[in-house]
C-alpha cells in the first residue's frame, strides 16, 4: 500500500504549514529571548500588548560592533556616557554607520518606546473571522518540536506609532491590553506611516490581569516545561534593563581579547534629540541577567498625560 499522501487537501495543508513557517521567520522567531516585530512596506500584523508597562528611553541605532555588523543600544539614564567610553577614538567600533552611505559618523540618540506583545491572527470559522494566537511548531534538537507563540518587542518612535495609541486608544479604553490591534505599515523611510486599528474585544481576554496570567508574562524560564514556548519569557522592563546594561555594551563593543578604547569626549557626550529614522529593529542578543540599578520612565505616564491634554 502506498505511503504517499494524495489529494488537493494535502497540498493545501502543506501550503498552510509553509505559510506559518514563513510568517514566523518574517516576524522574527520565538524562544527564550523575545525578538522584534518588524514591518516591511505593506505588511500587516495583529498584536496583543501584554501589559501597560511600555518603556520610553533614548536609543543609539546602527552602531558598529566588533563583528562588523550594527546594533541598537538603549541609553541607561544613570550612565548616559556609556557608549562614549566604548567608542574607538577614530571612526570604528561604537560609531554609527549611516545606513544609506555606509559612512561612519558620530552617534546620535533618538527617543523610542518599547513594549512586549504577542502575535495574533484571524482565521475563518463558522462563516466569520475570529481572532486567536498565531501558533507554530518550534524546531528543537533531535528532530523534536514544541508548540510556540511568537513574543516580540515593539520598538518604534512616539510620533508615527505610539501617538495613535496614546491620544486615541489608551484615552478611550484606559489600557492597551484589553483588545488586539491591527498594525499596517505604509511607505518607507521618512514617509513611513503606521495605520493602527483597534479590533473588537475577545471576552475571555478583555481584562489586563487575565492577559498577563494567560500568557505567563515574565514567567520564569523552565527548560523542562513542554509548554515553555507558549509563555512570555521576560517583561519589557527586564528586557530594557538588559538592553541598556553595561554587560551588553561590553560584549558587542570590546574587541575579542581587548579592552574598551580610551576615548576623549568630543562633544557627543552632550545628547541631542536625533532626527534620523530607523523603524526596522534589529534582533536582540541572548538574554543575560538584568542589572537592578537602571530606572526608566514608562510610556504609560506619557499616555495618561496625552489623554488628559486631548
Amino acid at each position: 500500500m502506498s505511503s504517499f499522501q494524495s489529494g488537493i487537501e494535502f497540498i493545501q495543508e502543506a501550503l498552510a504549514e509553509s505559510k506559518k513557517r514563513s510568517e514566523a521567520i518574517s516576524a522574527g522567531s520565538g524562544g527564550k529571548s523575545p525578538q522584534y516585530f518588524n514591518w516591511k512596506p505593506g505588511d500587516k500584523k495583529i498584536l496583543r500588548f501584554l501589559a501597560d508597562d511600555a518603556v520610553t528611553a533614548e536609543f543609539y541605532d546602527f552602531i558598529l560592533d566588533k563583528t562588523g555588523a550594527t546594533k541598537n543600544f538603549m541609553v541607561d539614564p544613570a550612565d548616559p556616557g556609556r557608549l562614549q567610553r566604548f567608542m574607538s577614538p577614530t571612526p570604528g567600533i561604537g560609531w554609527r554607520r549611516n545606513p544609506k552611505s555606509g559612512v561612519l559618523e558620530e552617534p546620535k540618540v533618538r527617543k523610542l518606546s518599547v513594549a512586549m506583545a504577542v502575535l495574533r491572527t484571524e482565521v475563518p470559522r463558522d462563516g466569520k473571522l475570529v481572532l486567536e494566537d498565531f501558533l507554530y511548531e518550534k524546531e528543537l534538537a533531535d528532530n523534536q518540536t514544541a508548540p510556540a507563540r511568537f513574543f516580540g518587542v515593539v520598538q518604534q518612535s512616539i510620533s508615527n506609532f505610539w501617538h495613535t495609541l496614546a491620544v486615541s486608544c489608551f484615552a478611550r479604553y484606559g489600557t492597551l491590553c484589553d483588545r488586539d490591534y491591527e498594525v499596517s505599515r505604509v511607505g518607507g523611510g521618512l514617509d513611513t506611516k503606521y495605520d493602527i486599528i483597534p479590533l473588537p474585544e475577545v471576552p475571555e481576554l478583555s481584562d489586563p490581569a487575565t492577559v498577563k496570567s494567560f500568557y505567563g508574562y515574565g514567567a520564569p524560564w523552565d527548560a523542562n516545561d513542554p509548554q515553555r514556548f507558549l509563555k512570555c519569557p521576560m517583561t519589557i522592563l527586564e528586557w530594557a534593563q538588559y538592553f541598556a546594561g553595561e554587560e551588553r555594551y561590553r560584549h558587542w563593543l570590546t574587541p575579542d581579547g581587548g579592552q574598551p578604547p580610551a576615548h576623549t569626549p568630543s562633544g557627543n557626550d552632550e545628547f541631542h534629540p536625533a532626527t534620523t529614522l530607523n523603524d526596522e529593529a534589529q534582533a536582540s542578543a541572548p538574554v543575560s541577567p538584568a542589572p537592578s540599578s537602571t530606572s526608566f520612565a514608562t510610556l504609560q505616564e506619557q499616555l495618561i498625560q496625552a489623554a488628559k491634554n486631548k
